[in-house]
């Protein structure tokens, strides 16, 4: 569809059906928000904040954001990961559709002072969401951060992903270990998705798998949740895991030295899969061997640490083919087989020429992740035992060549997945 904030209005050729607005369904935890016990706040945000999530919706968007800045607050949208402009709001306008939000997620309207989260059940344009609501509390007001997340886009199994066969492979033989498979990325990378998609990618038949805590309503198909006593421990819980026969064991994002050290303490029975951030495998091997103090340990407990870039996608309607020249593909790292590449349409000034409508005329619609896979090699164990920086660890690893997210990429490029200039914006975009 074509959308007037991508073309300037006297381009747009015809109008686009007025659609429904969202329908909000109820809090993810299930807390009623009701509406008449907050009339006066209802009468103010909810007409607003239908309007902002039903335009964010009908663009596209993957999050919307709400900045105070001073007397008004900056509307932004994120569209595949890239940021647009969408207006801005008084002051109390936007109070009002963060009140608003927080209440229909089952948060507390009364507390301005602290982070809070939840999430709201949506429909939209005849299709299922989840919107993810994360209010953050500054000086002055507060940030709102709305993730939209479209249900019928399935990114549960490796193949979801993208993950090559190779890698997928690769995945289900470590998962087959005792030790540790960590998922690491940075915020808003789809750490949590590669870890789920690892998990259900385990053979369900020849392993014994279990979660500990919190799994987000996920469905999990022949994954068993551990039931936990009230007051024990992660390492108690974990014992008893073991002690039933598991195999595989989900546990928490781990957030701190402690966790870290309970989970390493369990390598030699049983492979326990977890997440937390960090910019790349590398620099998360180097944050387990810093939480933990003890690199001899973690030489020998890793199995692997996978982690992740999002590209976009190239839209499958409107991209242009190309013929690279032989010297262009080596200097590139393609492979001399990948005579045909792919981008989005180039600028044109011809009059007759058509803007695509399925993807607003961005050239990409969608995204992909490209993954790398840090490996236990015996040059790599020993290294870890010399306490390496990140850089050490990244070139240890391209110099026996482990996937990494630039070889990763450059498969997606010569599928015709993505284009080469995705690629290289990525890698030039500052980490968050």
């Amino acid at each position: 569809m074509i959308f007037g904030f991508f073309k300037k209005k006297e381009e747009v050729q015809e109008e686009e059906p007025d659609l429904e607005p969202v329908r909000f369904l109820g809090a993810l935890n299930g807390k009623d928000a009701n509406l008449a016990a907050n009339a006066r706040l209802a009468d103010a945000g909810l007409v607003p904040a239908k309007d902002l999530i039903t335009d964010a919706m009908a663009r596209r968007a993957d999050t919307l954001r709400i900045e105070p800045k001073g007397p008004q607050a900056v509307v932004t949208i994120l569209i595949d990961g890239i940021a647009y402009p969408s207006g801005k709001l008084a002051k109390a306008e936007a109070l009002a559709v963060t009140q608003m939000l927080k209440l229909l997620a089952g948060l507390d309207t009364k507390q301005r002072k602290v982070a809070q989260s939840g999430g709201i059940k949506a429909e939209f344009d005849s299709k299922p969401y989840q919107l993810m609501v994360v209010v953050t509390p500054l000086p002055e007001a507060e940030r709102l951060t709305v993730r939209i997340v479209d249900l019928s886009i399935k990114l549960e199994n490796p193949s979801d992903l993208g993950m090559s066969e190779d890698l997928r492979k690769k995945l289900r033989e470590i998962t087959s270990l005792k030790g540790l498979l960590l998922a690491v990325g940075p915020p808003g990378s789809g750490t949590t998705t590669t870890l789920y998609a690892v998990l259900r990618g385990t053979d369900a038949y020849l392993s014994s798998i279990f979660t500990i805590g919190d799994t987000g309503g996920r469905n999990l198909f022949n994954i068993t949740p551990f039931e936990t006593n009230p007051g024990d421990s992660l390492s108690t819980t974990l014992d008893r895991v073991v002690r039933v026969e598991a195999n595989v064991i989900l546990i928490d994002p781990i957030k701190d030295a402690e966790t870290a050290k309970v989970a390493i303490s369990k390598h030699e029975d049983v492979m326990i899969l977890s997440e937390f951030p960090a910019k790349d495998a590398a620099a998360g091997l180097v944050q387990l061997i810093e939480w933990t103090g003890d690199p001899k340990t973690v030489a020998a407990a890793f199995k692997g640490i996978i982690s992740q870039k999002l590209l976009r996608l190239l839209c499958a309607d409107c991209k242009q083919a190309y013929r690279p020249n032989k010297e262009f593909l080596k200097k590139a790292g393609l492979p001399a087989e990948a005579t045909t590449l792919y981008r989005k349409p180039q600028a044109t000034q011809d009059p007759n020429y058509e803007p695509c409508r399925t993807c607003g005329d961005v050239g990409y619609l969608g995204r992909v992740a490209m993954f790398e896979l840090l490996e236990p090699s015996e040059e790599m164990q020993q290294l870890i035992l010399k306490k390496p920086d990140a850089a050490a660890i990244r070139a240890q690893m391209k110099k026996e060549k482990m996937l990494t997210l630039l070889q990763d990429g450059l498969r997606l490029v010569a599928e015709g997945k993505t284009a080469l200039e995705e690629l290289q914006r990525v890698f030039k975009a500052p980490e968050k």
